[in-house]
């Protein structure tokens, strides 16, 4: 193989990342919605921090409640501040509501399109690539 369609090869298995890795939390979403009841929880505490390149994020402090009354506790990641007793939408397992996830996956199937559109991009590309007949492979003669 030559450096072309290396490169057209690596740029093609890098771009699948992004779909697959979507698809795989999508599926893990749905396994837990399968056992899962939706309700919302109160933000009890909100703590500003900092990560990398300073981007800002917030640790919340959540409490909800299950079907029969018990009252949970748990952390969360969100962009923007909530002020207490705000509430957001959880999902709980029914049969441990001590396991929860805040991430619904509203967005999921918009950056999966958006994943895929790009994908057909860059296939494209380099299908032009290999095809635009500016590099030749000559033998060493």
């Amino acid at each position: 193989m030559d450096p072309i369609q290396i490169t057209s090869l690596i740029i093609i298995v890098a771009g699948t990342l992004i779909p697959v890795l979507c698809i795989i939390k999508m599926l893990m979403i749905k396994n837990f919605k399968k056992n899962a009841v939706t309700t919302t929880a109160v933000i009890t505490h909100s703590e500003k921090r900092t990560g990398y390149r300073n981007a800002v994020y917030y640790v919340l402090a959540i409490q909800y409640k299950d079907n029969a009354g018990n009252i949970f506790t748990g952390r969360a990641i969100g962009a923007k501040k909530n002020t207490q007793g705000t509430t957001i939408p959880v999902m709980y397992n029914t049969t441990d509501p001590a396991k929860y996830k805040t991430d619904l996956g509203k967005y999921l199937p918009w950056l999966l399109g958006f994943s895929l559109l790009f994908l057909g991009l860059l296939i494209w590309f380099c299908y032009w690539l290999l095809n635009t007949g500016y590099y030749e492979v000559k033998p060493l003669v």
